[in-house]
């Protein structure tokens, strides 16, 4: 079986790694001319851990990540703690190793790339059109360049061409607010392994420190889609004035032309993710808003469940048919979920957020362990038996 995937993020290399484990030809498309990865950083939950190890790559992660140690959400733009949360303890507690480990998402990516031979990823090339047929599915690309194969997997992202292809035209789903994002030097007040959200009204910072003793940190509110501002980090200084530090010093310590803007997009779950021998993963199939951590981790997940399922189908549109349902379920859950908690973030009115911030005081210790325990817990099964040797 030979497999073409759209896209070399963390759902095509994947989804590479894992199809090469099954016994599949494959070849990698991507736009861009060489590997690369915005500056941000992500979270690996102990599901997309486990799902690393199913397909042969979790051993490249430890050594560019860092283990969390210690979350937190807070109140009142900073400067009241709602929820306190230690690994190690949680861990003890529901018997499982590491909830969480922090990492940027160009040295996950590099990491994953380092598992495939050399030329499987093919850069420079955009796809613009993709067709399914009967015996193998077709792509073109804007260099000219054309490729068929028995299956076309789309892992190129919330604006997929090739989700276009299955599904029409579709116009993503605006959240109702935006997001900064930087990568800077850890200040000293602010311990390795710590992640953190801190709560205003229409406003929210992430806090997630990294090795190398840097910080990924992110930065919402509440505004219409498609705003700018002549200068976003003075913009952010500004904004977060009032803050608790160390936020507005690392806005002010992060290079400005290092600060990047994007509208939080989703799309609502859909229920048809393939048409024959095409079919999308990760971002493209199942685009969700970033605020419960886990749309690499399904990404990851993704990819094991899909070589699994394009294994032992028998036949490649079968095969996409069963992942869809595999795992739609899961993944239209934590859609739904991240929209929901996102707004319960950037609610606005003085009253409500004050409500929010007394309620989550009051309920959170009990159930945000549970909720961390929901989806740390999750395992997608390992990849077939006879793959295990695979190369």
């Amino acid at each position: 079986m030979r497999v073409i995937i759209i896209g070399s993020g963390i759902a095509g290399l994947s989804a590479a790694i894992a199809l090469r484990k099954v016994g599949a030809e494959v070849a990698v498309y991507e736009r861009a001319p060489e590997l690369r990865e915005v500056g941000a950083g992500i979270s690996l939950w102990a599901n997309a851990l486990r799902a690393l190890d199913h397909i042969g790559a979790g051993e490249s992660v430890p050594a560019v990540s860092l283990r969390m140690a210690r979350s937190e959400i807070r109140g009142r733009d900073g400067h009241k703690i709602q929820i306190g949360m230690r690994a190690d303890e949680l861990e003890k507690r529901f018997g499982v190793s590491e909830f969480v480990r922090m990492i940027h998402r160009a040295d996950l990516v590099t990491a994953l790339a380092s598992h495939l031979p050399p030329g499987t990823a093919r850069y420079g090339h955009e796809c613009v059109a993709v067709e399914g047929g009967d015996a193998t599915a077709k792509v073109r690309f804007a260099n000219g360049h054309t490729d068929e194969a028995d299956v076309v997997v789309g892992a190129d992202g919330i604006h997929s061409v090739v989700r276009a292809a299955v599904l029409g035209p579709e116009v993503p789903r605006y959240s109702g607010y935006t997001c900064w994002r930087g990568i800077c030097q850890r200040p000293a007040s602010i311990e390795p392994g710590y992640v953190a959200e801190w709560w205003g009204r229409g406003k929210r910072v992430g806090i997630t420190t990294l090795p190398d003793d840097r910080v990924y940190w992110w930065a919402t509110k509440n505004a219409p889609p498609n705003g700018r501002e002549a200068d976003d980090r003075a913009f952010l200084i500004a904004e977060f004035r009032d803050w608790a530090e160390p936020a507005p010093t690392l806005f002010a310590t992060t290079p400005a032309d290092r600060i990047f803007r994007n509208d939080i997009l989703d799309r609502p779950p859909a229920r048809k993710w393939s048409k024959g021998r095409v079919g999308v993963i990760g971002d493209a199939a199942h685009p969700t808003t970033p605020n419960l951590g886990q749309g690499g981790c399904m990404a990851i997940e993704d990819a094991v469940v899909l070589a699994r399922c394009l294994a032992t189908a028998s036949d490649p549109a079968r095969g996409l048919e069963a992942f869809a349902a595999e795992r739609r379920p899961r993944t239209t859950a934590i859609t739904r979920e991240s929209w929901k908690f996102g707004r319960l973030g950037q609610t606005e009115g003085r009253l409500t957020c004050w409500l929010r911030d007394a309620a989550i005081g009051l309920l959170a210790g009990l159930l945000a362990p549970k909720g961390f325990l929901k989806y740390a817990r999750y395992d997608t099964g390992p990849l077939p038996l006879s793959a295990r040797t695979g190369s």
